[in-house]
């Protein structure tokens, strides 16, 4: 070492000692240290451990989210775990969200984070969310059950398991067995879903279930494949119900049961009221009733408005509409059916009136006595009296069909109660029409009392069938009342025209009124009233009454105030009223001659028939017909007793013909003498003479010139010759 490093280490030395002496000087006697505590060793792979912790996200200048803890630890992999966390999340719209539990963990990216132990969600707005653990993303802001989850907000709450909650959108989602309840103000169930998923969008307001979707409403039971509810503003209370796939309703106090593909259910302001229901695909709908049976409606889509009692003042249906009706007091129910209806009706009553259109069948079941019955038409305008159709208007091409009544008509009317039924046909719309008991009715108006078959009608034409001749008799004539006339053929309908007609099927009497005629062929017979009693066969004419009888003897025609057909004597019968004090001329007074005009100086109306037996006038004629055949037998004139031929004249007061030789009988009455005229044709040796015989009873023929008198009046006989009458100038 050389001097000059000797000398250096020795100054060096010198200023360490002299600087150490003034720093000792500086800070005095020199205290103890204390040691600090000792670290604790940290479990293996935890990095960092600490408490009270806190942390924020921030994206541009709005908070995302905050978080707390008690405790934190961070893992060597980047993951961590916090003990009693708390997320506190609030979003732009000013929601804020607070998830907690009992512990989380963070996986490395510090993004995704489970949760575990009493984990709980709770809105701004009451909405809270359960469950024993779920995950939560950074990412998409949803929390994620994968056991089981409860919910509830203000009157709502549920369960269920694998649920997931997106807390941008408020929506929840419940993926397996899903339940939900809504309470009243008392906590008392109002409405229970059970489903195998629920989604629960709290922006939408809305709750969707889907999978064997079952919903118990009250006293109401409800089953579907999915279903849909509106909620209140606060999520809290079903206001809107839609059920879609297999739809059923049953029970509840305004509808019993309903059914369909979807239904549509919407509820007052507070859930407490059904006020409409919609239905589509195959619609069903029975209404509430405390009796045992209740009328059902049905369509491919019904939409039914409901009072506040529960009672439906609005129907429409669309598509293969049925509306089933029970017995009800007077009325024995039935069904109508149609493409539409449109129905209304009062709160408190239901529905009391309903249209419907296109296709429309009435049926009726059977009643007491009757057969069942179905009335078509074209539109139906029905009157409802709770279960019971009160009045029933049917319009365009009305038919109405029973087993043994056939109508049909532009317009008919219906009484359920009153078992009787109206046809009418408006100017230029046709004609009313009815088939009963072989006789067909064409008519301006028909009414039908259809338990006794009584049936009056205005502007008639009507046919008269005759009966098959497999059900008649023997004889070859019907045995019951679709009897034709026995004075008219068997085999051929008859046609009766009137202004009115009066016909009572039980008796198989037809009355007509007002310029009745019947008319079958040659055969016409005419009156003001003309009667056919077709249970006993007979057949009346009164007032004016005129006759055309196409006989098998020939043609007969006749007149008189009644004509009258008995089938049981085969009688015709022309009369007029009895003479009176001022009326007619004696039976005695002498007759014109033959082809003469009679010599009475008063008109006189008299019955008349004239036929084959020659012009035959009389107060009463009887004309007897064979009894299995339309021929004339005989012939009885009684009282002011005229008769005319070609050679012949007869006057007295009874004359009978025989159509069989054609031979006359005429009597006298009293001291009055029968008289008969007769004119001897001129031949090359003797000129024309006439003669006139007088007594009690002459017997003549048609074709001969001789006269039978009476052998008891011989002495009372007289006979002259009378000058002949001039020849007729036709």
């Amino acid at each position: 070492m050389t001097a000059w490093q000797r000398r250096l280490r020795a100054m060096v030395a010198i200023f360490g000692i002299a600087t150490v002496v003034v720093v000792y000087l500086s800070i005095g006697t020199r205290r103890t240290a204390v040691r600090p505590p000792p670290l604790t060793r940290l479990p293996p792979h935890v990095t960092v451990a600490s408490e009270g912790n806190k942390a924020q996200q921030n994206r541009l200048t709005a908070r995302d989210f905050q978080m707390t803890a008690a405790k934190m630890q961070s893992y060597d992999d980047g993951s961590s775990k916090w003990t009693k966390p708390q997320i506190y999340v609030q979003k732009p719209d000013g929601r804020t969200f607070v998830l907690t539990a009992d512990e989380a963990w963070s996986g490395p990216q510090q993004k995704q984070k489970q949760f575990m132990g009493h984990v709980k969600l709770v809105a701004s707005d009451g909405f809270e969310m359960t469950a024993d653990q779920a995950t939560h993303s950074a990412d998409d802001a949803i929390v994620r059950v994968p056991g089981a989850v409860l919910f509830k907000k203000g009157h709502m709450s549920g369960s269920g398991t694998n649920g997931t909650y997106d807390q941008n959108s408020d929506i929840l989602t419940i993926a397996e067995q899903a339940a939900v309840t809504v309470t009243d103000d008392a906590g008392h169930p109002t409405t229970e879903f059970t489903s195998g998923t629920a989604v629960l969008d709290r922006l939408q307001h809305g709750l969707t279930l889907d999978m064997h979707v079952h919903v118990v409403r009250g006293m109401q039971i409800i089953d579907t494949d999915h279903s849909s509810a509106r909620l209140n503003a606060k999520n809290d209370v079903v206001t809107y119900l839609e059920l879609r796939g297999q739809s059923r309703v049953s029970g509840g106090s305004a509808i019993r049961n309903m059914s369909a593909r979807d239904i549509d259910m919407d509820y007052s302001e507070d859930g407490r009221t059904l006020e409409r229901v919609v239905l589509n695909g195959n619609a069903q709908v029975t209404p509430a009733s405390n009796g045992e049976s209740t009328r059902s409606m049905a369509a491919e889509s019904l939409d039914v408005l409901l009072a506040n009692d529960g009672s439906i003042v609005s129907a429409t249906g669309r598509g293969n509409v049925r509306l089933d009706l029970p017995p009800s007091g007077d009325s024995p129910g039935g069904r109508i059916t149609a493409r539409t209806m449109d129905a209304s009706g009062q709160e408190g009553r239901g529905l009391t009136d309903a249209r419907f259109t296109d296709a429309v069948e009435y049926r009726e079941p059977a009643r007491k006595g009757a057969s069942p019955r179905v009335v078509r038409a074209r539109t139906l305008a029905a009157s409802l009296d709770g279960d019971a159709v009160k009045d029933a208007a049917f319009t365009g091409n009305v038919n109405f069909e029973e087993d043994d009544l056939k109508a049909g008509a532009p317009e008919a009317r219906y009484q359920p109660a009153m078992n009787a039924i109206a046809l009418a046909a408006p100017d230029g719309a046709g004609v009313s029409h009815v088939t009963i008991d072989q006789i067909e009715i064409d008519a301006k108006r028909i009414n039908v009392a259809l338990d006794s078959r009584q049936i009056s009608a205005t502007q008639v034409k009507t046919t008269l069938r005759p009966k098959p001749a497999t059900s008649r008799g023997s004889d070859g004539r019907a045995s019951s009342a679709n009897n034709m006339p026995g004075l008219l053929k068997q085999d051929n309908a008859a046609n009766v025209n009137a202004d009115a007609l009066e016909y009572t099927s039980a008796t198989g009497k037809a009355v007509y009124k007002g310029n009745a005629r019947l008319f079958q062929g040659s055969t016409s017979i005419s009156g003001d009233t003309v009667t056919v009693d077709r249970e006993h066969g007979d057949l009346t004419a009164i007032g004016n009454a005129r006759s055309t009888l196409d006989l098998e003897t020939g043609r007969v025609t006749g007149s008189g105030d009644e004509i009258r057909y008995v089938d049981t004597a085969r009688t015709v019968t022309y009369s007029v009223a009895p003479a009176g004090p001022t009326r007619g001329r004696g039976v005695g007074s002498a007759g014109a001659p033959p082809g003469g005009r009679r010599g009475s100086a008063e008109p006189v109306h008299d019955a008349q028939v004239k036929g084959p037996q020659g012009d035959l006038h009389a107060e009463r004629i009887d004309v007897v017909l064979a009894s299995s055949e339309n021929r004339m037998e005989r012939l009885e004139a009684v009282t002011r007793v005229t008769l005319s031929m070609e050679t012949k004249s007869a006057v007295g007061s009874r004359l009978t013909y025989h159509a069989e030789g054609e031979r006359y009988a005429i009597s006298g009455a009293g001291a009055v003498l029968a008289t008969v005229q007769s004119m001897t044709a001129a031949t090359a040796t003797t000129p024309q003479s006439c003669r006139e015989m007088k007594g009690r009873t002459l017997t003549f023929y048609k074709a001969t010139d001789s006269i039978e008198v009476d052998g008891n009046d011989e002495t009372r006989t007289q006979m002259r010759n009378i000058p002949c009458p001039a020849p007729s100038s036709r």
